[in-house]
């Protein structure tokens, strides 16, 4: 088994390298102060290990409608369930980790994603 690049992308938020090991999704993620990565939610498990930087972590119980926020400094490893709402702002321009073991699919949260879309205009 063997680390596999799969490709690039990049935004005014900073890149993203997908890579794959194996079973599992990688996706490094750099992303530039004050901008905001995901506002969806995956049906599988995801881990954000939290590599250098700064960040304001939200989710939310789609059940309960209770909100999690969370600021958090590297290094540090957020486990989020399937079907939460989660949001990752940069407080200072961050890196982290996501894995998880299948084809990267996500829903978007109207409510979170705005946030994350509105700053990128």
């Amino acid at each position: 088994m063997e680390l596999q690049f799969e490709k690039e992308t990049n935004d005014i938020r900073g890149k993203i390298l997908v890579l794959r090991y194996g079973d599992k999704r990688i996706n490094l993620v750099e992303t530039k102060k004050e901008f905001s990565r995901g506002g969806h939610y995956h049906d599988f498990e995801s881990k954000h290990i939290l590599i250098s930087g700064t960040i304001e972590y939200r989710e939310k119980n789609l059940k309960t409608n209770a909100e999690k926020t969370l600021v958090l400094s590297a290094p540090f490893v957020i486990v989020t369930a399937p079907m939460t709402p989660h949001l990752i702002t940069a407080v200072t321009d961050s890196v982290f980790a996501e894995e998880f073991e299948q084809d990267y699919s996500a829903t978007d949260y109207p409510e979170y994603r705005t946030l994350v879309t509105q700053k990128m205009i």
